[in-house]
């Protein structure tokens, strides 16, 4: 009878299992929703929404009772003299000290005077950094001097490229597979500072709109390779980027690959291989065909 009962008695146990691991997962699920619902305010970067309840403006002067490092900058430029337009009412600010009681100015706030139809913010609406929600305090921080307002970036950027120019090293910032890039063998002179990213880039637009554009983008500055030739090599009249990365390479002239690999991943084996053999593949193409861009003379590219 004993053992009845024991039996019977982990019978009821078991069946309870299954019912007392179901209350374990709603509890669980309550407490990870109330843990959502008790999350504080967004108080980081990007906190851009206006804040409930900031009072009345109390005007620049105020602000410099105690942000006294800027006052001297916004006393010199007239462009950004009032901290209230971007940061939102200051009174709560001013009382409290929190920084969750002031704004981080947007993107509306700078076109609200930098307007979007200008000259140097005509595409910004389809820009990549627009696209990807980059706002314009990102790059840009009207409470310095430097030459359009560009943001510092920290000293392990200053070190990693000391001789590039400030704007280049903010895109690096950002965009650090372009930094290794630009440390491979054959690269563009941008981190000697002989060249800047927006000789190339356009922060503010995309040159992907406009037809020819990466083509023609080379050609400003190497002209001597655009032509018009009367035999002409196609993949250099409709883009550069067939043949070249423009940031760095580990093959020469900033090729995607070297010879004879990047000339057989168009002139394929069946018809270059058969033409060339025994020595297609062991040869750079151009040690017979230099004229690789175009020529005036040979169809077949050789002068």
């Amino acid at each position: 009878m004993d053992e009845g009962g024991s039996s019977g008695v982990e019978r009821q146990l078991h069946s309870r299992r299954p019912a007392r691991k179901l209350v374990y997962l709603l509890l669980g699920g309550l407490f990870a929703c109330v843990g959502q619902w008790s999350l504080p305010e967004p108080t980081g970067y990007h906190r851009i929404e206006p804040v409930a309840e900031a009072g009345d403006r109390i005007g620049p002067e105020r602000c410099y009772d105690c942000h006294d490092s800027f006052a001297g900058h916004f006393v010199a430029n007239a462009a950004h003299p009032d901290c209230e337009a971007c940061h939102g009412p200051g009174q709560q600010h001013e009382y409290t000290a929190l920084a969750t009681d002031i704004r981080y100015p947007g993107s509306e706030d700078c076109a609200a005077c930098h307007q979007t139809g200008s000259k140097t913010l005509l595409g910004w609406t389809t820009s990549p950094h627009a696209r990807s929600e980059v706002i314009c305090s990102d790059c840009h921080d009207v409470h310095n001097r430097e030459p359009f307002n560009l943001r510092q970036v920290d000293d392990l950027h200053q070190a990693v490229m000391p001789r590039a120019d400030a704007t280049s090293r903010m895109c690096v910032s950002c965009h650090p597979e372009v930094r290794a890039q630009l440390d491979l063998p054959s690269h563009h002179p941008v981190r000697e500072g002989m060249l800047s990213c927006t000789d190339c880039h356009s922060a503010h637009e995309s040159r992907m709109n406009t037809l020819g554009a990466r083509t023609q983008l080379c050609l400003d500055c190497h002209q001597e390779v655009g032509g018009p030739w009367i035999y002409q090599h196609p993949p250099v009249t409709e883009d550069c980027g067939y043949c070249h990365t423009p940031h760095g390479a580990s093959a020469d002239f900033l090729l995607e690959t070297s010879q004879p690999a990047a000339c057989i991943s168009c002139h394929t084996l069946p018809i270059a291989g058969a033409i060339h053999q025994p020595y297609a593949f062991t040869t750079a193409c151009t040690d017979c065909h230099n004229a690789v861009h175009g020529s005036y003379a040979d169809p077949h590219l050789r002068k």
